[in-house]
């Protein structure tokens, strides 16, 4: 409105209203028709029928906020899969090969430091309820962290954490107790990196690429082939005898693991620390990282999201984007024809008190009965996940060494040798995920429910084999679906949630995930002396407990568009 015009007009308040109201109307009518790939989600009420669940139609109304990050997503889809596109997805691949690197790293190095140390049976299960520990409050931590800091900081920290303090896991000597602390520290940056990284790459990648995310689990495997690797070339190469005991046991001049022949284990955790740095500094240093859009847009900040698109366009070389913040107005006026607009005093009173409030988008995690429920269920099937690879993890590489060096059928370097043959193999899992979760009548659901059925068998079948052959081959079948069933996991999780309370979401998750990870040791290192199948056993059931709730998951993502 001109100037003049609304000098003169200042004594007609309600004159004033009504031209308002008028070109509110008028934005509202030039909002884009924006195409929703699956049109239930834009019913009117609930649906939470028995059938609708069965087969993953559950809907609830779109919100202000789902209407606007349909806007952005169309421009995503605009950009495809752009150079600024795939630098995030590898990126976020560092983040999940990190995150079993360091499992596997440690879980390979374990014998000698419990030989090194003197670490009975009984206390094998600390240090793994240590790293779930520092993994759980990580998770959480950072999952809060990255809906209200953003995604930028909360994407490096991680990373630098991780680095410092696995590179002092070196440091200690004949002092067990000072490992499992480090570890736990290690594990606190470390526990961001996948609910972090699954919620930057579905934020920054096209609605029909989202299968890739699935395949971002890639990296974990190869991280634990990786990390075989480096055992195989320093833990197993500078290690003491595995016959000679802890110097903590025997006298002084009698022959035992001392620390200058069993270097192999600190020049391992050296390198993944080396490594992990060079990861924060690509991601730091070399990369630019632009804010997400749509937390951007969740915190109310429009003109920086359409900023940064402008910007994503410009690196990926494309057309810039054509949304404008007179599309998201007009979706404002719309909605407060009918909510009635805050007054400036509201709107102050919510900028003084941002901070005091900061965790109130975790109000929108339980604002319907189907967002309840999904949480309820997925929470479920986490705590059986890490329950079950926690127990594969921390035992079966232990199992295999013990059968191999008490039978004679093979030494040390063998095993090493042999984990490489095992979780080779996982990058399979990954792929069968990629195109298993685009499959019609399968999709996410369904993959979830098959690869969970699958994994448990293969631990129960674990249980009737006592051979190298029978170890290794079961082993690599179980990490084959372990690594599918994580894949699926991880990428439809947080599909399932809305920007605003994502991250949040995805950490609640993994830190009851990790919850139950520090339970898992303790309970299979009762059975380990006695060499009993019960280990096993217990990984069965946790992830066939995962199998059974997501037959019930209400909502399949395979059509449907993330907000």
């Amino acid at each position: 409105m001109d100037k003049s015009v609304r000098e003169s007009n200042l004594g007609n308040e309600g004159q004033i209203l009504s031209d308002e109201k008028n070109a509110g109307e008028r934005r509202a009518s030039a909002v884009p028709q924006i195409p929703i790939y699956n049109q239930v989600e834009l019913t009117s009420e609930l649906d939470l029928s028995i059938g609708a669940i069965l087969k993953g139609t559950a809907a609830k109304p779109l919100t202000l906020f789902e209407k606007k990050a349909a806007l952005i997503n169309a421009e995503l889809d605009k950009f495809g899969m752009g150079r600024y596109q795939y630098c995030i997805w590898f990126l976020c691949g560092f983040g999940y090969f990190l995150d079993l690197a360091w499992a596997q790293g440690v879980g390979l190095i374990a014998s000698a430091v419990y030989q090194e140390m003197g670490v009975p049976d009984s206390k094998t299960g600390t240090i793994w309820s240590c790293a779930n520990a520092g993994l759980a409050v990580g998770a959480f931590s950072w999952g809060i962290l990255v809906d209200i800091i953003g995604r930028k900081w909360a994407f490096n920290l991680t990373c630098l954490i991780t680095s410092i303090f696995g590179l002092l896991l070196a440091a200690p000597k004949y002092n067990y107790g000072a490992i499992c602390a480090i570890y736990f520290l290690a594990c606190i940056g470390l526990g961001g990196n996948i609910p972090i990284d699954a919620t930057i790459a579905l934020e920054f990648l096209p609605q029909s690429r989202r299968n890739l995310v699935s395949l971002l689990s890639m990296w974990q495997p190869v991280g634990v082939v990786v990390a075989s690797g480096v055992a195989y070339g320093t833990a197993a190469k500078w290690r003491c005898g595995a016959k000679l005991p802890s110097c903590h046991a025997v006298a002084d001049g009698e022959a035992c693991c001392t620390v200058s022949s069993n270097m192999g284990w600190r020049y391992e955790v050296i390198v993944l620390g080396l490594m992990t740095l060079a990861c924060f500094f690509l991601r730091y240093f070399v990369f630019t990282f632009h804010e997400s859009p749509k937390f951007l847009l969740s915190r109310g900040r429009e003109a920086e999201a359409i900023e940064v698109l402008h910007k994503i366009a410009k690196f990926n070389r494309a057309s810039p984007p054509t949304i404008t913040l007179d599309l998201f107005q007009a979706l404002d006026d719309t909605a407060s024809q009918t909510s009635g607009p805050k007054s400036a005093a509201e709107l102050n009173k919510n900028i003084l008190k941002e901070f005091l409030f900061s965790f109130r988008h975790l109000k929108g995690l339980f604002a319907s009965r189907l967002q309840i429920f999904i949480f309820v269920l997925l929470a479920i099937a986490y705590m059986g996940d890490y329950w079950s690879f926690n127990l594969a993890g921390s035992f079966l590489p232990i199992i295999l060494l013990r059968n191999n060096v008490d039978s004679g059928t093979g030494t040390v370097t063998d095993t090493y040798r042999q984990y490489i043959y095992i979780y080779t193999p996982g990058i399979i899992g990954a792929v069968l995920a990629l195109i298993s979760v685009q499959l019609p009548l399968v999709g996410r659901k369904w993959s979830l429910v098959f690869s969970a059925i699958c994994q448990g068998l293969a631990m129960a079948m674990y249980t009737q084999v006592y051979t190298t052959a029978g170890y290794v081959g079961l082993n690599a079948l179980e990490y084959i679906m372990q690594t599918y069933f994580n894949a699926v996991l991880y990428a439809s999780a947080p599909e399932l949630f809305d920007t605003t309370y994502r991250g949040s979401a995805s950490g609640m998750l993994s830190c009851l995930g990790r919850i139950s990870g520090i339970v898992a040791p303790i309970a299979g290192q009762s059975y380990l002396g006695a060499k009993s199948a019960g280990i096993l056993w217990l990984g069965a059931g946790g992830i066939w407990l995962a199998a059974f709730v997501m037959v019930f998951l209400p909502v399949e993502m395979r059509n449907r568009q993330m907000f």
